[in-house]
Protein backbone atom coordinates (compact mmCIF):
# COMPACT_ATOMS: atom_id res chain seq x y z
CA UNK A 1 0.00 0.00 0.00
CA UNK A 2 2.90 2.40 0.37
CA UNK A 3 4.12 1.82 -2.81
CA UNK A 4 0.92 2.41 -4.15
CA UNK A 5 0.50 5.63 -1.68
CA UNK A 6 3.64 6.62 -2.76
CA UNK A 7 2.93 6.68 -6.51
CA UNK A 8 -0.34 8.48 -5.91
CA UNK A 9 1.80 11.41 -3.57
CA UNK A 10 4.16 11.75 -7.02
CA UNK A 11 0.96 11.89 -9.62
CA UNK A 12 -0.67 13.96 -6.97
CA UNK A 13 2.79 16.37 -6.96
CA UNK A 14 2.63 16.46 -10.51
CA UNK A 15 -0.48 17.41 -11.43
CA UNK A 16 0.28 20.44 -9.07
CA UNK A 17 3.43 21.27 -10.86
CA UNK A 18 1.39 21.05 -14.22
CA UNK A 19 -1.02 23.04 -12.57
CA UNK A 20 1.33 25.57 -11.13
CA UNK A 21 2.86 25.85 -14.34
CA UNK A 22 0.14 26.30 -16.49
CA UNK A 23 -0.72 28.99 -14.29
CA UNK A 24 2.50 30.85 -14.56
CA UNK A 25 2.27 30.23 -18.18
CA UNK A 26 -1.35 32.23 -18.47
CA UNK A 27 -0.20 34.76 -16.07
CA UNK A 28 2.97 35.20 -18.89
CA UNK A 29 0.95 35.68 -21.92
CA UNK A 30 -1.59 37.91 -20.20
CA UNK A 31 1.21 40.03 -19.02
CA UNK A 32 2.12 40.18 -22.71
CA UNK A 33 -0.74 40.92 -24.06
CA UNK A 34 -1.74 43.62 -21.69
CA UNK A 35 2.02 44.92 -22.25
CA UNK A 36 1.73 44.83 -26.19
CA UNK A 37 -1.67 46.95 -25.48
CA UNK A 38 -0.14 49.50 -23.61
CA UNK A 39 2.16 49.56 -26.22
CA UNK A 40 0.55 49.84 -29.10
CA UNK A 41 -0.87 53.08 -28.95
CA UNK A 42 -1.28 55.46 -32.04
CA UNK A 43 2.39 56.96 -32.74
CA UNK A 44 2.86 60.72 -31.76
CA UNK A 45 1.75 63.36 -34.90
CA UNK A 46 4.61 63.95 -37.01
CA UNK A 47 4.14 67.66 -38.26
CA UNK A 48 6.08 68.56 -41.19
CA UNK A 49 6.18 71.23 -44.13
CA UNK A 50 6.86 68.64 -46.60
CA UNK A 51 7.67 64.81 -46.80
CA UNK A 52 9.56 63.66 -49.40
CA UNK A 53 9.40 59.63 -50.14
CA UNK A 54 12.20 58.18 -52.35
CA UNK A 55 13.20 54.80 -53.77
CA UNK A 56 15.88 52.47 -53.05
CA UNK A 57 18.36 54.64 -55.32
CA UNK A 58 17.35 58.01 -53.41
CA UNK A 59 15.37 59.61 -56.60
CA UNK A 60 12.19 61.82 -54.81
CA UNK A 61 9.26 59.86 -56.28
CA UNK A 62 6.65 61.34 -53.82
CA UNK A 63 6.15 65.09 -51.96
CA UNK A 64 3.52 65.54 -49.69
CA UNK A 65 3.59 69.58 -49.34
CA UNK A 66 1.71 72.36 -47.07
CA UNK A 67 3.70 75.25 -48.30
CA UNK A 68 1.66 78.37 -49.16
CA UNK A 69 -1.59 76.97 -48.21
CA UNK A 70 -1.82 75.16 -50.96
CA UNK A 71 -1.35 71.75 -49.75
CA UNK A 72 -0.61 68.85 -52.56
CA UNK A 73 0.56 65.30 -53.31
CA UNK A 74 2.75 64.91 -56.30
CA UNK A 75 4.21 61.88 -57.67
CA UNK A 76 7.10 61.69 -59.51
CA UNK A 77 8.38 58.91 -61.95
CA UNK A 78 11.78 57.36 -61.96
CA UNK A 79 13.61 60.41 -64.77
CA UNK A 80 12.36 62.91 -61.59
CA UNK A 81 9.17 63.86 -63.69
CA UNK A 82 6.17 65.26 -62.40
CA UNK A 83 3.43 62.46 -63.27
CA UNK A 84 0.56 63.00 -61.25
CA UNK A 85 -0.49 65.83 -58.43
CA UNK A 86 -3.61 65.96 -56.49
CA UNK A 87 -3.87 69.26 -54.54
CA UNK A 88 -5.89 72.45 -53.65
CA UNK A 89 -5.29 74.95 -56.44
CA UNK A 90 -6.77 78.71 -56.79
CA UNK A 91 -8.96 79.89 -53.80
CA UNK A 92 -8.67 76.60 -52.02
CA UNK A 93 -10.14 74.12 -54.53
CA UNK A 94 -9.74 70.49 -55.29
CA UNK A 95 -7.64 69.15 -58.47
CA UNK A 96 -5.86 67.00 -59.81
CA UNK A 97 -3.51 66.90 -62.50
CA UNK A 98 -2.09 63.92 -64.87
CA UNK A 99 0.50 64.41 -67.20
CA UNK A 100 2.42 62.70 -69.59
CA UNK A 101 5.85 61.15 -70.15
CA UNK A 102 7.72 64.63 -70.60
CA UNK A 103 5.81 66.03 -67.54
CA UNK A 104 3.69 68.40 -69.49
CA UNK A 105 -0.31 67.92 -68.08
CA UNK A 106 -2.19 65.76 -69.96
CA UNK A 107 -5.97 65.85 -67.94
CA UNK A 108 -7.08 67.97 -65.00
CA UNK A 109 -9.72 67.49 -63.33
CA UNK A 110 -11.03 70.53 -60.96
CA UNK A 111 -14.51 71.00 -59.15
CA UNK A 112 -15.37 74.53 -57.77
CA UNK A 113 -13.10 76.73 -59.72
CA UNK A 114 -14.54 79.06 -63.05
CA UNK A 115 -17.42 75.92 -63.15
CA UNK A 116 -18.71 73.51 -60.64
CA UNK A 117 -16.63 70.87 -61.74
CA UNK A 118 -14.65 70.08 -65.17
CA UNK A 119 -12.64 67.83 -66.70
CA UNK A 120 -10.02 69.55 -69.20
CA UNK A 121 -7.96 67.53 -72.28
CA UNK A 122 -4.37 69.13 -72.95
CA UNK A 123 -2.27 68.55 -76.18
CA UNK A 124 1.30 67.84 -75.69
CA UNK A 125 2.19 71.44 -75.24
CA UNK A 126 0.26 71.63 -72.01
CA UNK A 127 -2.58 73.81 -73.88
CA UNK A 128 -6.26 72.69 -73.15
CA UNK A 129 -8.39 71.29 -76.36
CA UNK A 130 -11.40 69.98 -74.95
CA UNK A 131 -13.41 70.62 -72.13
CA UNK A 132 -16.13 69.16 -70.50
CA UNK A 133 -18.02 70.69 -67.52
CA UNK A 134 -20.78 71.35 -65.41
CA UNK A 135 -21.15 74.99 -64.46
CA UNK A 136 -22.51 76.24 -61.01
CA UNK A 137 -26.28 76.28 -62.20
CA UNK A 138 -25.78 72.52 -63.29
CA UNK A 139 -25.41 73.19 -67.27
CA UNK A 140 -23.26 70.64 -68.77
CA UNK A 141 -20.79 71.51 -71.38
CA UNK A 142 -18.43 70.72 -74.42
CA UNK A 143 -15.65 72.75 -75.84
CA UNK A 144 -13.35 72.14 -78.44
CA UNK A 145 -10.44 74.39 -78.87
CA UNK A 146 -7.95 75.26 -81.26
CA UNK A 147 -3.86 75.13 -80.92
CA UNK A 148 -3.80 78.65 -79.55
CA UNK A 149 -6.22 77.57 -76.78
CA UNK A 150 -9.05 79.59 -78.66
CA UNK A 151 -12.85 77.70 -78.47
CA UNK A 152 -14.00 76.61 -81.83
CA UNK A 153 -17.10 74.98 -81.26
CA UNK A 154 -19.26 74.43 -78.06
CA UNK A 155 -21.78 72.35 -76.73
CA UNK A 156 -24.37 73.11 -73.45
CA UNK A 157 -27.41 71.94 -72.03
CA UNK A 158 -29.06 74.94 -70.75
CA UNK A 159 -31.33 75.30 -67.98
CA UNK A 160 -34.95 73.29 -69.03
CA UNK A 161 -32.87 71.04 -71.29
CA UNK A 162 -32.22 73.34 -74.02
CA UNK A 163 -29.27 72.27 -76.51
CA UNK A 164 -26.99 75.23 -77.59
CA UNK A 165 -24.18 75.24 -80.28
CA UNK A 166 -21.79 78.39 -81.00
CA UNK A 167 -18.84 77.73 -83.75
CA UNK A 168 -16.40 80.33 -83.65
CA UNK A 169 -14.26 82.39 -86.38
CA UNK A 170 -10.94 80.82 -86.70
CA UNK A 171 -8.75 84.28 -86.88
CA UNK A 172 -11.08 86.28 -84.50
CA UNK A 173 -12.55 83.87 -82.21
CA UNK A 174 -16.05 85.63 -82.77
CA UNK A 175 -19.44 83.61 -82.58
CA UNK A 176 -19.65 82.59 -86.19
CA UNK A 177 -22.86 80.69 -85.37
CA UNK A 178 -25.45 79.51 -82.76
CA UNK A 179 -27.74 77.51 -82.48
CA UNK A 180 -30.91 78.06 -81.21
Amino acid sequence: METHDAALIRRIRRLEWCVAGSAALWALMAWGLWARAAGAAPPPVVRAAAVEVTDATGRVRAVLDAAGRRPALVLYDADGRRRLSLGLGVQGNPEVVLADARGRPRLLLRAGYERAAEVQLADGSGRPRAGLWITHQDEPGLWLFDELARPRIGLKVLAGGVPRLWLFEESTGRILFTAP
